[in-house]
């Protein structure tokens, strides 16, 4: 079931970012909300509507280099936060998509993670995922937040949609050993169509 909570605290939180007619949306799926649609998440990574820092750590720059047609999966580590400890997961990332894969068209292409459930570690929040694709920004922050807002309004039309969370991910490159400002990052993952 959507809590009302839930969708103010977005709005709220994006309130700054939003114009007005994507004010009157969310106004508008608050009222929906209201009649008691359900929202059709499954538990873990995506139940949270809080931002979620990420560290992607590894040899970066090669990852980024490699946008042709047949990408191959490099070796990286994801680290993130959970109560006081740093969790690491050593999984396996690659560029995919079209037109944001171009590296004429954004810095940052989006990827591909892909988890060895075996090295996840257990009550991780990325417990149960296989492959998960993280979008990445061409334009600036703003137009991630956008597409964020468009998959929750489509989760509350319909389960059988993307489910999406809003990340913050530093990109680190550990053969550089430079890491970049962070950046908005936006999750939507298949669930099941």
């Amino acid at each position: 079931m959507v809590h009302i909570t839930k969708i103010v605290n977005i709005a709220t939180y994006f309130a700054g970012f939003l114009n007005r007619e994507i004010k009157v949306v969310l106004f508008f799926l608050l009222c929906f909300s209201l009649l008691g649609s359900a929202l059709g998440q499954s538990p873990g990574l995506f139940d949270p509507d809080e931002v979620m820092t990420l560290n992607l750590r590894g040899d970066l720059r090669s990852v980024f280099k490699d946008r042709g047609d047949d990408p191959q999966y490099h070796s990286a580590t994801l680290q993130y936060k959970a109560d006081l400890n740093t969790i690491n997961i050593p999984i396996k990332i690659k560029t995919r998509g079209h037109f944001r894969k171009i590296s004429t068209n954004c810095k940052y292409p989006p990827i591909f993670l892909n988890f060895k459930k075996s090295a996840i570690p257990k009550n991780s929040v990325f417990e149960g995922q296989d492959k998960v694709k993280l979008v990445t920004p061409c334009q600036g922050d703003k137009y991630v937040l956008y597409e964020y807002l468009v998959y929750k309004s489509y989760n509350l039309i319909t389960p059988r949609s993307f489910n999406a969370r809003l990340i913050k991910v530093v990109f680190q490159d550990t053969v550089k050993n430079k890491s970049a400002k962070p950046y908005y990052r936006n999750e939507p993952v298949h669930s099941g169509i």
